[in-house]
């Protein structure tokens, strides 16, 4: 009885050291940005510093971090896919083996580099980054005006618990442009599955029902004498179990193909046309930044009265300044979302490749739309409608 009561004393003490190192690790991660150690990045090694009168792991870069930033630069290049880096790296002897927890190593393969190129590690984060993750439904931990657009993030996912992003210590690799413009790409490449087969449409992958929501692809059929072929869609909802109206639709993969091209050739000139008048003065974001600086200039106007405060008086403005800084991180946000929206598109590697359409083959052709249409939704009672990415 004993033996077994010591037992049991054992394993809660084990148990209750774990959920202790377990929260420690938690607290560390959320409150600082030092590299909580495990997984070994690539681009990155770890060194022992103190910041903040804290010591604890920083990340800094490794031989390797001059890979990372051409990975980005190569992936960025409308052309180019994971292989061109992986050739890269080849080519350039970069040294792509990594060391896992259990002992082994293993070189990189095609979903490392993927994962690479998708890793806010090597940001140098800033305010347009913060409003990308922000949007993916990520925790921000940290206060929209700590994205200098110098320092990268540390991502943390527990089981129990939502991921959330902390600004790390460590400085980023990558520019906040060059990085968004990759997962821009990596977002869009998604839709397009089979890239060695032959594509009977330049519009695979972005064609759907508009009433089911599943794809539509292109089919052919013949003549009896097998002089003619004639495309049309199918609806691949129709033969799931709850079913859409039809599997066949009546209007025809030329006509779509057609207007969604001239839609593309109209969608740019606008942009174009926007890009022009960017550069007259935006009364709303006028209205912001007048906003942001009226609240700062209260908050210097506190903190002088700071030194003449009493205890009462004191607690009053610290309430205000926090009201105040709240106010202002709300308003950075709508500025910088705002600024997004309204960025000038370089419309240029887009146009030219329309000015001689016929000249590209399918998969260019297929590469262009995908720039810059996310989906088009077709039924034959309501036409085709097309939702664009830019």
């Amino acid at each position: 009885m004993m033996r077994n009561n010591l037992l049991n004393f054992a394993e809660f003490e084990r148990e209750t050291i774990a959920a202790r190192v377990k929260d420690a690790y938690s607290t560390k991660a959320h409150e600082t940005g030092f590299y909580q150690g495990g997984k070994q990045y690539f681009g990155y090694q770890s060194s022992r510093q103190t910041i903040n009168g804290k010591t604890g792991s920083v990340l800094v870069p490794s031989p390797q971090a001059y890979a990372v930033k051409k990975a980005y630069e190569i992936y960025k290049d409308p052309s180019a896919g994971l292989t061109d880096v992986i050739r890269f790296f080849q080519a350039n002897d970069v040294d792509t083996y990594l060391p896992h927890k259990d002992g082994t190593i293993s070189n990189m393969d095609r979903s490392q580099v993927s994962r690479i190129l998708a890793s806010p590690l090597y940001v140098r984060a800033d305010k347009d980054v913060y409003n990308f993750l922000a949007a993916q439904g990520y925790e921000m931990l940290d206060d929209v005006s700590a994205y200098d657009g110098i320092h990268g993030l540390l991502w943390h996912k527990q089981k129990s618990e939502d991921r959330f992003i902390k600004v790390g210590y460590h400085e980023g690799l990558v520019d906040a442009d060059i990085w968004l413009a990759v997962q821009d790409k990596k977002a869009h490449t998604h839709k397009f599955k089979g890239k060695n087969k032959v594509m009977a449409s330049w519009l695979s992958g972005l064609i759907k029902c508009a009433h089911c929501g599943y794809s539509l692809t292109v089919t052919y059929r013949h003549n009896a004498a097998k002089t003619k072929t004639w495309r049309y869609l199918r609806d691949t909802g129709y033969f799931k179990r709850l079913g859409c109206i039809k599997s066949d639709l009546c209007i025809r993969p030329d006509d779509i193909e057609a207007a969604v091209f001239e839609a593309m050739k109209k969608r740019l000139s606008t942009l174009e046309i926007a890009k022009k008048e960017s550069s007259k003065p935006n009364p709303e974001i006028e209205r912001l930044e007048e906003a942001i600086i009226r609240a700062d200039t209260e908050i210097r106007n506190l903190l002088d009265k700071v030194a003449l405060a009493n205890d009462t008086l004191m607690k009053h403005i610290n309430d205000r300044i926090e009201a105040l800084d709240s106010e202002k991180a709300e308003l950075e946000q709508k500025l910088n979302k705002l600024k997004r929206k309204h960025k000038a598109i370089d419309t240029e590697p887009l146009a030219e490749p329309l000015e001689r359409w016929d000249e590209l083959t399918v998969q260019e052709k297929r590469n262009i739309a995908g720039k810059i249409i996310d989906v088009i939704r077709v039924s034959d009672d309501t036409g085709i409608d097309i939702t664009f990415s830019i």
